[in-house]
């Protein structure tokens, strides 16, 4: 796996692990969408690997609660969506009955009025189904704006790039001098002179304004979230 995704599934699996502390309940899933809904990153925890090739493979595309919040922009779950009807799922036969999820709430990130990714939280506790009834999801609904906000403030990841290329494209992007990047990188002229020549070759670009522009526009094609 590329250093960078890899980088960012850490990031994903951070923000993901404080939301799935803070809520008691037993897994997590954390999935950001491109501009047509469509699950680009995310991760799960909680729940075996199978589970979770499982899911994105063939459960994503069967997944009535996902299809159900996508539709509205609000909060459901396996009981408010489905009730009796959710082990009699394709969804519940085929995945989640397999691997023992009970039940899960299905809660929408927003970055700000655009539906940009969603935040799951699962119990494999039959106990525990009344979280997921419509005052459970109310008291879930602070897990979702918390993670929305820490997911925005995440630091950019972006693939093809070195964490070292992506601070110079930062700086250079807020006006910065080469000494001026090299003093806030505590490095030498020449050194981001090289990332500059870099990152001019990687965007295709001839100077810093264009290379600069370009990099801002990358942050908007495949991480919804970026700054």
């Amino acid at each position: 796996m590329d250093q960078v995704v890899m980088q960012r599934q850490q990031d994903l699996a951070q923000v993901a692990e404080r939301a799935l502390r803070h809520s008691g309940m037993d897994s997590v899933g954390l999935y950001l969408f491109d501009g047509a809904l469509r699950a680009v990153e995310g991760v799960i925890l909680g729940m075996p690997k199978a589970f979770c090739d499982a899911y994105e493979v063939s459960g994503m595309k069967i997944d009535p609660v996902l299809r159900e919040m996508k539709e509205t922009g609000v909060a459901t779950s396996t009981v408010t969506h489905l009730g009796h009807r959710w082990t009699r799922s394709e969804l519940y036969r085929r995945v989640s009955g397999r691997f023992g999820l009970a039940g899960f709430a299905a809660l929408p990130l927003y970055r700000n009025e655009t539906l940009s990714g969603i935040l799951y939280l699962g119990t494999t506790c039959e106990d525990k189904q009344s979280a997921l009834d419509l005052e459970g999801l109310f008291t879930m609904t602070p897990h979702s704006a918390r993670v929305s906000t820490q997911v925005m403030n995440l630091p950019k990841r972006r693939q093809g790039l070195s964490p070292r290329c992506n601070d110079v494209a930062r700086l250079a992007a807020t006006g910065l001098s080469n000494a001026g990047i090299a003093a806030q990188l505590q490095t030498g002229e020449a050194a981001v002179r090289k990332h500059l020549k870099a990152l001019n070759r990687h965007f295709g670009t001839t100077n810093r304004t264009a290379m600069a522009a370009a990099w801002r526009e990358s942050d908007h094609k495949g991480y919804p979230f970026g700054d």
